[in-house]
């Protein structure tokens, strides 16, 4: 019997299969990350996203602006 799927499951492996940048969300004074994002590698407004997740993550947690960083994973922590 062939596998069916309805749409719904089909959005879901659609979403899931597209390609995505990783970040990690840094406080830069005791050098934990604080938070990981995945976002779809076609996001339009990639870097507004980062910054608003920074924005979100230094009120929600007490922290200075300053003192959070992101970096995409993968990639060579410059901060250092």
């Amino acid at each position: 019997m062939p596998l069916v799927f309805d749409r719904i499951t089909f959005l879901i492996i659609a979403a899931m299969s597209k390609e995505h940048k990783h970040y990690k969300f840094v406080n830069n004074e005791t050098d934990n990350v604080i938070y990981y994002l995945s976002v779809p590698a076609d996001h339009k407004n990639e870097k507004e996203l980062l910054e608003s997740t920074q924005h979100k993550l230094a009120i929600e947690n007490g922290i200075f602006i300053g003192s959070i960083y992101y970096v995409e994973e993968g990639a060579k922590d410059t901060t250092k």
